[in-house]
């Protein structure tokens, strides 16, 4: 494909039609062109799975935004600036191994067991008032907004400053907001200001734990060990800001997705109220059917090749999880929702040394969210498609309201 028939790219993926249905623009970019090209941001699409995956491993890419060729250093002194130069996913493999094995040490059978046991209390908190309800409820503002926030707080001990809730989820938003190379100077403001407060949250509470343990997963992160190895307070901030960042906006967005899919798949949400046992596979299918249209940021090392392709040194790559999920190389009739499905080559989660350290507390609160759903959603309960609110960030979309008629 050449430069001028790629010129019209960048429309495309701010267009309404890429707002309305990703997977179909995507669709046409994969079979067209899987290595496409975003004029005027000097960055590449991949859609296809073989690509994604790859890249996932890759040694000519990284997910350190340093590498970036349009990379703005934060300035000397500021938080940010601390986190990009120490961020653990973007140590060197010896130190990266080292953090993943004091993080897998601290998640033992027992913090697990007592982890879903605080998500089910909490999902179920919020579903309570749900059951019975009657005329619209939009359940982003309901339940799916603030039940990963309130589970993140749970899990790690960190209680959102003052009981607020919103600000938690906002401080959430802007904290993973921070992995976008395409930030404005007004969102890396907010992004520096969100990491200075989550920051000063938890270092405060390490230095409580380590003097009275709780049992909660900042606890776990300060007893760890590995022979004399232990985390310092400032690798625990780290890690509870990846875990805000990774487990609140992002299965908040899950869960809404996930909610409207089955409203638009009836004999599918059929299936599940009949037999809850597949939840699990039908969250894994949830994922791979409508979720991550945007792609997963990289950045290339060096000059390579793919797909015909010249990859230069510093350029961005977002990497496609509709794209690779709806390949129908790998996904036999990819547009239709199954959630009996075989849901194994999924890699919504990642795939090898970068893989999820939380993906099964992510799955396990998602399970909890569709099965308390099961529960409050009346047989006739009516998704108002045309009234759900969007917002878009670049290629970013997400539901900012989810009406349900009840009645």
């Amino acid at each position: 494909m050449s430069e001028t028939s790629a010129a019209p790219v960048l429309d495309t993926l701010l267009s309404d039609e890429f707002r309305r249905a990703p997977h179909e623009v995507i669709a046409r970019l994969r079979e067209e062109d899987p290595v496409h090209l975003i004029p005027g941001a000097n960055a590449w699409y991949v859609t296809r799975y073989e690509d994604v995956r790859r890249l996932f491993t890759d040694p000519a890419v990284t997910n350190d935004q340093r590498a970036y060729e349009h990379y703005q250093a934060p300035r000397e002194g500021s938080y940010r600036r601390w986190m990009a130069d120490n961020n653990p996913f973007s140590a060197d493999p010896e130190q990266h191994a080292r953090l993943r094995r004091l993080v897998s040490a601290a998640l033992t059978p027992r913090a697990v067991r007592r982890m879903e046991d605080q998500i089910a209390d909490v999902v179920g908190e919020f579903a309570k008032p749900l059951r019975g309800r009657r005329g619209v409820v939009d359940l982003v503002e309901a339940f799916t907004g603030p039940v990963p926030s309130t589970v993140i707080g749970r899990i790690t001990g960190v209680p959102p400053k003052g009981d607020d809730a919103v600000r938690f989820r906002e401080m959430a938003r802007e904290v993973i907001s921070a992995i976008s190379p395409l930030l404005d100077e007004e969102a890396r403001g907010r992004a520096e200001s969100s990491m200075l407060e989550l920051a000063e949250y938890v270092r405060d509470l390490a230095e409580q734990r380590r003097r009275e343990p709780r049992e909660d997963l900042v606890s776990d992160l300060v007893q760890t060990h590995d022979a004399d190895d232990r985390m310092t307070n400032e690798e625990i901030v780290m890690m509870i800001a990846a875990l805000v960042a990774a487990g609140t906006e992002t299965t908040s967005m899950g869960g809404t997705l996930g909610i409207r899919t089955l409203l638009h798949h009836r004999d599918q949400l059929e299936v599940l109220r009949r037999d809850r046992s597949r939840i699990p596979n039908a969250v894994m299918e949830l994922l791979r059917y409508d979720f991550g249209g945007a792609g997963l940021p990289r950045y290339a090392l060096h000059d390579f090749e793919l797909r015909g392709r010249t990859i230069e040194k510093g350029q961005l790559l977002l990497l496609s999880f509709m794209g690779a999920h709806r390949d129908p190389r790998v996904f036999p009739d990819p547009d239709r929702f199954d959630v009996g499905r075989d849901t194994k080559d999924v890699t919504i989660f990642g795939h090898g040394p970068h893989f999820c350290l939380g993906a099964n507390l992510a799955k396990t609160e998602l399970r909890c969210m569709i099965d308390a759903a099961l529960d409050f959603l009346p047989p006739d309960a009516g998704l108002l498609e045309d009234e759900i609110e969007w917002s878009q960030v670049m290629f970013f979309r997400r539901i900012e309201k989810l009406p349900v008629r009840f009645d």
